[in-house]
């Protein structure tokens, strides 16, 4: 039975050139053949086009290689020594050690007679290299081969036949290794394999390296680095522990197989040079293929490492055309400022509207962050010329004690800019700077908010900015009668250049004890509270400029959850039911709100989850007056598979009409419209949720339905939403969209996405899209229309390429593997 290896004598004559040879793996690698995409979901590291670098100069960089036959596939399973090593193992370790000669034992244990002994500390001069070499001398190595040997004479220490060595996470593996103790070199013949620690993998013929590894020569190269980027090369050479250069070389991430060894694309080039230390790549006299046809040269090209994950130089350029910019290309470049920030500026060239310059910066602080990009342009696509653009960023920083202070920013030159260059549909912005604290026991924020309409019917002027809002809550564990005391604060100062300025201040004291009856399990709460707010009105079209409102309200809940669990042989196996009866009784006193500002309360959503809210508007401008009582009920089933089922439903019951709340929302009347929902999710299959809301004699008022698939490489998502029309919004609205992607096979996909309203009969927005993705390459081609259209941004067509090289910069992660060879030298 194979045993282990066991440590090999340590420290001994075959350390010292093991560890060193083992610890040029990672180094004679090109870690820049991979691809990384930027820190933190940025951008990734760039193809820059620069002059030539001065070539290394370095002892022994005019040593010329011999002939080496022509590369061959890295081949997908290991050599025949490694495998015979695996099987063999630490059995071929132990009669290794068994059978070393008289001499060889003697060299091992003691100085050579032609050791330097000069120090008198009795070691030799394989012994102290193993110290001043090794990364750790302490390190075991670990050996086993058929036949191991020592030449006293020619100071020469070999190992033959399945040679495989460990050192720490690296292993080599070898038909036949000679250390030179006199020369002080490591010789390695025959299917040499170098794994590092990381799966990089190094292929070659024949490895000859100084022991100080700073000159050395692997002829016929053949490398891969983790998976798939591999390059192969007549010959590498290891320069002044820094450059790694490969002669006459290819390099491609892309997999190829036995009957078609050409890959997808691959660069040829005369020289590469690695240079670790400045984490740069060289080419000289490079040609681009694409399956196998020259489609560029330039005589030098360079780009990041791709181990670096952020570097400065060009980003993959993107071509859109459009109806209204005409042919577009968005040449971006990335600026690595330092460890913790950085910025792209991009030039947005257009056929039609001239150029856009597009910018943005992005740091990263001890305790926070920030983000803030932009575009401007020159343009008079409304008649007037002059400088457009916008405005996008955010921030947040901590400050310490659960305090934190941010921004978010979000501003447009005119009411067209976003959609008219395809940056955004938004048709509102809003821009805020807050200062917030919270912790266990409660919450505070404060807030200055501008608001931008880009509606054509909406005026500038009727916009308010809030300057300040705030909010804050604190509650008390130890009230009185076993129950949590809480007190909020809030307020605003709305402020418009044209129209009513408001104001509001307001606080609310709330006691609240929640419980459980032990013996039927229900669950009982009860709620007290009371509110006051003061408003100030100026330039109001009608109303006092003062005005004050007081709000108290009791409450009383039970709960009553009754659970089933049913056996393996129930109808959905081993299923949970719960089956949850809500009812809620609410004493309020009916209010004269009429004059009363109402800024943060038109619009509310009555559905399930405000059901049994004690307060369905959006702020506290409104007040829901009146005794009533909100009754529902809640089931939901639960499946070991993971799939389940719940629904829910109710209605407010008062003892008269109100108009709280504004007409049309099924929530004034003294029976309320039913509300409800439903979702079922089966795991990897789909999932569908309904919310929909009903008048007592079934007339629909709303509806969402939305569904979500993932199942036999189909990714759905859909949703149709009905609004009947109320007294904010006069016309009934519904839309339908979907988006959808398709894996036609593992690299191949289709998809798409559309946007109609239904109740105008006309579409909004269509989008298609044909992809291919694999190893070394990402590439999309889409087209489409916004058919929406404004003053100033009509509608539009558009077709856009993009294209992403693994290996090259620019961000694009490796896909699916279609191939399992690596390129090979023509």
């Amino acid at each position: 039975m194979r045993r282990s290896p066991q440590p090999f004598l340590r420290p001994c004559a075959v350390a010292a050139p093991l560890a060193r040879a083992l610890a040029l793996g990672a180094p004679l690698i090109l870690a820049g053949l991979s691809a990384q995409a930027a820190a933190a979901g940025g951008p990734g590291a760039p193809l820059r086009l620069a002059p030539p670098a001065p070539r290394p100069e370095a002892p022994g960089a005019a040593l010329a290689p011999r002939p080496a036959p022509e590369a061959s596939p890295i081949p997908a399973r290991a050599p025949r020594a490694a495998r015979r090593a695996s099987e063999r193992g630490g059995a071929a370790f132990a009669s290794v050690a068994q059978n070393l000669s008289a001499p060889a034992r003697a060299a091992q244990a003691a100085p050579a007679p032609n050791a330097d002994t000069a120090t008198g500390s009795g070691a030799g001069p394989l012994s102290r290299a193993l110290a001043s070499v090794a990364p750790d001398p302490d390190a075991p190595v670990a050996l086993s081969a058929d036949r191991v040997r020592y030449d006293n004479a020619a100071g020469l220490l070999i190992a033959e036949g399945a040679v495989e060595a460990h050192y720490g996470a690296r292993t080599l593996t070898a038909e036949r290794i000679i250390y030179d103790a006199r020369a002080d070199r490591v010789r390695a013949e025959g299917e040499v394999t170098l794994r590092g620690p990381e799966g990089a993998v190094i292929v070659a013929d024949l490895a000859d390296l100084d022991a100080q590894l700073r000159e050395g020569l692997i002829r016929g190269a053949r490398a891969s680095l983790g998976a798939h980027a591999r390059f192969a090369a007549r010959a590498a050479r290891r320069i002044d522990g820094r450059f790694n250069v490969l002669s006459r070389a290819v390099f491609s991430p892309c997999a190829v197989c036995p009957e078609d060894p050409t890959p997808l694309w691959r660069i040829r080039a005369r020289r590469i040079v690695h240079d670790e230390r400045e984490g740069v790549v060289h080419y000289e006299d490079a040609t681009f293929d694409i399956l196998g046809v020259p489609v560029a040269w330039t005589p030098y090209f360079r780009h990041p490492d791709p181990d670096r994950k952020r570097a400065t130089g060009f980003l993959a350029p993107d071509y859109l055309q459009s109806s209204i910019l005409g042919h577009a290309v968005k040449l971006p470049w990335h600026w690595a400022i330092d460890d913790s920030s950085d910025a792209t500026l991009a030039a947005f060239v257009t056929s039609d509207e001239g150029v856009v310059i597009e910018g943005e910066h992005r740091r990263a602080y001890s305790r926070g962050a920030l983000r803030l990009a932009g575009s401007v342009t020159h343009n008079d696509y409304d008649g007037e010329s002059r400088l457009r653009g916008h405005l996008d960023g955010a921030g947040l920083f901590a400050l310490g004690s659960g305090a934190e202070a941010g921004f978010q920013l979000a501003m447009a030159s005119d009411d067209a800019y976003l959609r008219r260059y395809e940056y955004s549909e938004k048709d509102r912005l809003t821009s805020e700077a807050f200062l917030r604290h919270g912790d266990a026991q409660g919450y505070a924020e404060a807030s200055a908010v501008r608001f931008q309409s880009l509606r054509d019917d909406e005026p500038f002027g009727q916009i308010p900015m809030a300057l300040p809002a705030f909010e804050g809550r604190r509650s008390w564990d130890e009230g009185v009668l076993g129950g949590v005391i809480s007190a909020d604060l809030s307020g605003y100062a709305l402020r418009r250049t044209a129209g009513q300025d408001t104001a509001r201040i307001g606080l609310g004291l709330e006691w609240e004890r929640r419980g459980v009856e032990p013996v039927t399990g229900l669950s009982l709460a009860a709620h007290v509270s009371a509110r006051g707010d003061v408003w100030r009105v100026a330039d109001g079209a009608d109303g006092a400029d003062d005005a004050a409102r007081f709000a108290p309200m009791a409450a009383v809940e039970a709960r009553w959850p009754l659970a089933r669990h049913d056996g393996a042989d129930g109808p959905f196996g081993a299923a949970t039911h719960i089956l949850e009866p809500i009812a809620q009784l609410i004493a309020a006193p009916y209010a004269d709100d009429d004059g009363l500002p109402n800024e943060d309360s038109v619009l509310t959503e009555f559905d399930e989850t405000s059901l049994f809210s004690l307060r369905r508007h959006a702020g506290d401008d409104g007040f829901e007056e009146g005794p009533r009582m909100n009754l529902g009920l809640r089931y939901s089933v639960a499946t070991p598979s993971g799939a389940s089922f719940s629904a829910s439903g109710g209605r407010v019951l008062r003892a008269r009409a109100i108009d709280s709340f504004a007409g049309g929302q099924g929530l004034n009347k003294r029976e309320s419209d039913f509300v409800g929902a439903w979702s079922l999710f089966l795991p990897g299959a789909f999932k569908i949720d309904n919310r929909l809301r009903v008048t007592d004699d079934l007339e629909l008022r709303r509806n969402e339905l939305y569904l979500g698939a993932d199942w036999r490489g189909l990714q759905l998502n859909a949703y149709h939403v009905y609004l009947a029309k109320d007294s904010v919004t006069p016309d009934d609205r519904q839309e339908a969209a979907v988006s959808a992607r398709y894996a036609l096979t593992r690299a191949w996909s289709v998809g798409g996405e559309a946007r109609r309203d239904l109740q105008a009969g006309d579409w909004v927005r269509a989008l298609g899209r044909i992809g291919y993705r694999n190893e070394c390459v990402d590439v999309e081609f889409y087209a489409g229309r916004r058919f929406t259209s404004s003053d100033d941004a009509p509608a539009a067509t558009f077709f856009g390429a993009r294209l992403r090289l693994w290996g090259l910069g620019g961000g694009a992660e490796p896909g699916p593997v279609q191939g399992a060879c690596a390129p090979r030298i023509r």
